[in-house]
């Protein structure tokens, strides 16, 4: 994999990365740094003693034969720095101590192994795309082959280090690399590597991508060499592991079970110039041995709230992404790499700072976010990813350190606040933002129907006094600037009373604000009658080329222009417009009937087929015109009672290679052909 050139010419570095210390901790040595330190390195873990900071235990070692390779394993565990660099893990082993415990790892086998999936189609560009789009940059270094919208960033524009990669091909197989991306809390359940939502196509295409893997037929992905571990090497490489009390840091067997060993001193040992055979041996920089010795010298000391919500934030590298009280975010470089919805400006790009977010949202809500339940700003591209038992306490923990004696709001009158958040008369908050299932009548900002059980009233009453003091650069306006209402029909202008209200109306959930235009009866909905009928889209599980043809029988089908496939079908209710037709920011559609079926993802060998339109017959039924290597081939849907009729045309010989998908959960019935180069289905559900 290539990287961009600075962060290829950085010196390699032996210290164990730590990435909130590297950031945050690295100009001058600090208690606070030193207690990140002691956790995120494991000294807890060896020397017991609660640091206040989620526990940072080692991987499961558990078949670790069968997801990484034994022979990067060996180079990994001769010299842990060397094969990956930055690395928490210590140096433990001697040379000839190696073997054993390689051949011990390969002895520890699941109980029960799943049979691994056929990979068969990778697409690593889009790979690609997605490792530099949803967050992946903002740990790791981006590729120098992909160019963000506003272009490459400057090398002097990364002002901190990214966490580095292992030899991926190396240590991993295709598929093994997939799952570990599709779900590293499976084998690393307390690592700093989150889970972020993604089908297992997407893990796939990054993993590809990522072991620069040439072509796109993933059933030729090298494999996992097979290991067999030697008996007597791994008895022997048994005891090694309990008396080097790995099982400290790693959830082992029973008979090589590790006690805490109390810290007798705060200087030599694992912080010492010797490399003694039975002490753990990290090449600390001299900044991290300071750090250290700083925290021990203080250790009994409690630390604050504020101090461990601080602390836990850089431990997890959340402040990758948001920024807390002016500290952390992406930076110039990273920031390129954030994208949303530019017309939201940066709150359409970028994460929302945790300034005070423990008082800001409910903590119940709060709760959800971090085990990934609610996602309210659709429009971002990075995801928000999971930590598993990391996160366990953190909601309540932000709550606690971000406390504030509030005044409460007053009563609040929900038939004002219904006006006040609507466009007759009151201050048009849904001009902007979305109301549940209702799209916004201009930007496509986020859904506050929720917010009476997102946000907590006095930080909700603070922010929209003042949006601009939460966040630099914001669309949002103050209609009550200074405190002062703009509105003064509206309970005679009292701003108390009137925020109060819109945050009662919310909360109530008794409505929806004036100003939507009415869709009840149907106004905007197309109906094929007599005709089928043909509509351009967004819409989700086909993108934003969907092609829509409803039918007057009732059955309807989505084709993706930019895929040149089919991809939904579904019954009932063609299709409702008026998103599409009057909202300037068109939202994604959902197909409006029932009994939808989907297209299973495009395979390997449709990757070069191409789509070049479509034209319509007296009859209004259009044929999807493709071209497979320069050949024409043309596809064409007809509704029938409760299905659809499909035709695939061809030239005989490229119709017999022309790869055809069907939809998941139908009943396919192929037609007997009529004439060479003509195949016909019909396909019916319920």
């Amino acid at each position: 994999m290539i990287f961009l050139a600075l962060l290829c010419a950085l010196t390699l570095h032996a210290e164990p990365m730590v990435v909130g210390f590297d950031r945050f901790h690295s100009a001058q040595p600090t208690a606070e740094g030193g207690r990140l330190l002691f956790n995120e390195l494991g000294c807890a873990n060896c020397h017991g003693g609660e640091t206040g900071l989620p526990a940072r235990r080692g991987p499961d070692l558990v078949g670790l034969t069968l997801r990484v390779s034994a022979e990067w394993l060996r180079k990994f565990l001769t010299n842990p720095s060397a094969a990956h660099e930055g690395t928490a893990m210590p140096q433990l082993f001697q040379q000839e101590n190696v073997e054993p415990v390689l051949h011990w790892l390969g002895s520890l086998k699941p109980k029960t192994t799943a049979k691994a999936k056929a990979l068969r189609h990778v697409n690593t560009t889009q790979g690609s795309e997605l490792f530099h789009t949803m967050g992946c940059v903002a740990c790791h270094a981006p590729g120098k082959n992909f160019a963000p919208p506003d272009g490459l960033p400057k090398p002097a524009d990364f002002t901190h280090r990214s966490v580095a990669f292992p030899n991926l091909a190396e240590k991993y197989a295709l598929s093994s690399l997939a799952d570990f991306i599709r779900d590293p809390l499976k084998v690393r359940a307390d690592g700093r590597m989150p889970r972020t939502a993604m089908d297992e196509q997407d893990a796939v295409d990054i993993a590809g991508w990522l072991l620069n893997f040439e072509g796109s037929d993933g059933t030729v992905a090298p494999k996992i060499p097979a290991f067999a571990a030697d008996k007597a090497l791994a008895d022997r490489g048994r005891g090694l592991v309990a008396s080097l009390r790995c099982a400290a840091c790693h959830d082992l067997p029973k008979d090589v079970a590790a006690q805490p060993v109390p810290l007798q001193r705060t200087s030599g040992g694992c912080l010492g110039d010797s490399k003694a055979a039975s002490v753990p041996r990290y090449d600390l920089s001299a900044m991290q041995r300071a750090a250290l010795g700083k925290f021990l010298a203080h250790r009994s000391d409690v630390a604050s709230s504020p101090q461990l919500a601080t602390l836990t934030l850089e431990s997890l590298n959340c402040l990758a992404c948001h920024d807390r009280d002016g500290r952390g975010g992406p930076d110039v470089a990273r920031k390129a790499y954030f994208l949303g919805d530019h017309n939201l400006g940066d709150t359409g790009r970028y994460p929302p700072p945790l300034t005070a977010v423990g008082r800001k949202l409910q903590a119940e809500w709060l709760a959800k976010v971090l085990t990934g339940e609610f996602r309210v700003r659709p429009y971002l591209q990075t995801k928000m990813p999971v930590y598993g038992a990391a996160t366990a306490t953190l909601s309540a923990l932000l709550a606690e350190a971000d406390a504030k004696t509030e005044t409460p709001l007053p009563g609040g009158d929900d038939t004002a606040g219904r006006k006040l958040v609507g466009t007759l008369g009151g201050v048009g908050c849904i001009t902007c933002h979305r109301w549940g299932e209702h799209a916004a009548l201009g930007i496509q900002a986020l859904d506050l129907s929720n917010l009476g059980q997102r946000l907590q009233p006095g930080w909700f009453r603070e922010y929209v006094v003042n949006p601009a003091s939460y966040r630099a650069g914001t669309l949002m306006p103050s209609f009550w600037p200074e405190g002062k209402a703009a509105n003064r029909d509206i309970l005679g202008g009292d701003t108390e009373k009137q925020i109060a209200s819109i945050y009662s109306f919310a909360k109530s959930a008794n409505g929806e604000p004036e100003g939507f235009p009415v869709t009840a009866n149907g106004a905007f909905e197309i109906i094929p009658k007599e005709r089928p009928v043909v509509q351009r889209t967004f819409m989700e599980g086909v993108g934003t080329h969907a092609i829509l043809v409803g039918f007057p029988s009732g059955t309807h089908v989505a084709y993706d222009g930019k895929a040149a496939r089919p991809a939904l079908a579904w019954k009932g209710k063609f299709f409702d417009g008026y998103n599409t037709w009057f909202s300037r920011f068109a939202p994604f559609e959902k197909p409006p009937g029932e009994a939808i079926v989907k297209w299973p993802a495009p395979s390997a060998s449709t990757s070069d087929v191409h789509f070049d339109g479509y034209r319509l017959d007296a009859q209004g039924v259009p044929t999807f015109l493709l071209s497979v290597g320069g050949a024409r081939v043309e596809e064409r849907f007809i509704g029938i009672e409760n299905g659809l009729r499909r035709t695939i045309m061809a030239d005989a010989a490229v119709l017999k290679n022309f790869p055809i998908a069907h939809p998941d959960s139908v009943t396919v019935a192929e037609e007997p052909a009529s004439a060479p180069g003509r195949r016909s289905f019909t396909y019916s559900w319920k």
